[in-house]
């Protein structure tokens, strides 16, 4: 999620900006203004060029795209150096966090807003955004204003794209060999519908991928828009919604046609969705710091709750009446009631809560805390009974017959299999890359491991639920692309 401070800042700052321009801006801010390469923002966009990136700039009233990372690194270290204990913020500290040269850095400072880095520190934020606004032009020819309140943005209408054109039925992969699926785009989230579709976010592709369970074969991208990161169906399968980090915005996918066919507009930059069981409430965590509950059918906000901090997780109790936050800095989960969208209880577990499992009976949570292991939580008593040693679990799922959780230890690129009966001596695949999310083929007895370094690991389990692998190397049977399967 983009940083909520330099995200306020900038927004504020331009109130005009449509949803492709924020969608811009948003990303640059997320990357903290080092993206990598126009190549890769474009494709991020999708869109074609850096062209047809620079047009949509000037229609933005915003600087060319170089200059405008610039700035968002220049916003980004005055934040970092006003936020310095005592008085601190030296540049050359900065770059040394953000592995720059510090060279480099004075250059950019002084290349972007014609001032040295003392006097713009010293300066302070508002200066150098009065400095940033002389660069930009509001669309109506008028003069871009330091902002003294919080603007207001309207939705604004998007032309649908066209659906994905028919995809020849490609041989099947046999389900009990483990193979590996390349996707570009740093693939992160998974939804599974039954036993016969997945669709899977690619953030940097700006799409999703449809991925056909019967074949065990990727059939498809559809164009959603900037960033779509986490996806939830519908209980009854004939919609999907996605998360548009970027774009204040859910995306509504017909499941047969595979097309998005809608959107519902959201304050914030949405992450973790959770519909609920009757499917008359989609729930999503924003970079505001707020727990939204929203009515799928028209897009009406039916509750909102201030977190903390940001949650990037979210799971429902098995009986339907409340639903788990974890707020990754705030070092809690929250318990919170669905009807009246009102904390209940507050699981003080320290570290960075990340991915949370109920147990299908309702009395254990599970939740992983990226800096010291697996937590385990006795509902009834809201006690921490057992913790698990792990290195550093983001994501989190439990298995399909609930004897197994998976822990993505998305630094160490391992996944973490853990039995929930006795809890120790958790066995270890190494997958590499950053394993993110899981989804489940129960049909074909597999799991499917979203990896963000650009593929997607199909492991076969077990009877007893557990992958298929060689427990003396502690990693899967050799990995090859599906394509060398015949």
């Amino acid at each position: 999620m983009p940083p909520l401070a330099l995200a306020l800042l900038l927004n504020r700052a331009l109130p005009w900006l449509t949803i492709d321009g924020r969608a811009v801006l948003r990303t640059l801010i997320c990357n903290n203004g080092r993206v990598g390469s126009v190549q890769a923002l474009c494709r991020s966009m999708g869109l074609r060029s850096r062209f047809q990136l620079n047009r949509l700039l000037r229609r933005e009233g915003l600087p060319p795209y170089e200059e405008l990372a610039g700035w968002v690194c220049v916003f980004y270290w005055m934040l970092r150096a006003n936020g310095e204990a005592n008085g601190g913020g030296a540049l050359r500290a900065l770059a040394g966090q953000a592995h720059m040269d510090a060279a480099s850095c004075y250059r950019l400072v002084r290349r972007v807003t014609g001032r040295c880095w003392t006097t713009l520190r010293d300066g302070g934020t508002d200066a150098a955004l009065t400095l940033f606004l002389r660069r930009v032009r509001p669309p109506n020819g008028g003069r871009a204003q330091l902002p003294h309140a919080t603007a207001t943005l309207p939705p604004v209408p998007r032309v649908e794209p066209d659906p994905a054109g028919p995809v020849p039925p490609p041989p099947s992969v046999p389900a009990n060999q483990p193979h590996r699926l390349e996707l570009d785009g740093a693939p992160h989230g998974i939804g599974v519908r039954g036993q016969d579709l997945a669709y899977v976010t690619r953030p940097r592709a700006a799409a999703i991928e449809r991925l056909d369970l019967a074949t065990g074969r990727l059939a498809g991208s559809i164009p959603l828009g900037c960033a779509p990161t986490c996806v939830a169906f519908h209980p009854h399968g004939h919609v999907a919604y996605v998360s548009l980090q970027f774009s204040d915005e859910i995306a509504i996918i017909d499941t047969t046609r595979h097309r998005r066919t809608g959107t519902l507009p959201v304050p914030g930059d949405p992450f973790p969705l959770v519909m609920s069981q009757s499917g008359r409430t989609l729930f999503v965590a924003t970079n505001e710091d707020r727990l939204l509950s929203l009515s799928p059918t028209n897009g009406r906000i039916i509750g909102s709750l201030r977190l903390p901090a940001t949650a990037h997780h979210l799971a429902l109790h098995p009986a339907g009446g409340r639903i788990y936050v974890a707020t990754r800095a705030g070092g809690s989960v929250l318990e919170v009631d669905t009807s009246r969208c009102e904390v209940l209880r507050a699981f003080a577990l320290g570290g960075w809560p990340q991915g949370v499992v109920v147990s299908p009976e309702g009395t254990v949570l599970y939740c992983a805390n990226e800096q010291h292991g697996l937590d385990v939580v006795q509902l009834a008593t809201g006690k921490r009974v057992a913790t698990v040693e792990l290195d550093h679990p983001v994501s989190l799922a439990l298995s399909p017959d609930h004897q197994f959780l998976y822990a993505g230890l998305v630094h160490a690129g391992k996944v973490a299999v853990i039995d929930t009966t006795r809890l120790h001596a958790p066995s270890l695949i190494d997958t590499g890359g950053r394993p993110r999310e899981f989804g489940f083929d129960t049909r074909r007895a597999q799991v499917l491991v979203v990896n963000e370094a650009g593929w997607i690991d199909v492991l076969p389990m077990n009877r007893r639920g557990i992958f298929a692998f060689d427990r003396g190397r502690q990693q899967p049977a050799t990995l090859r692309p599906a394509s060398e399967h015949r």
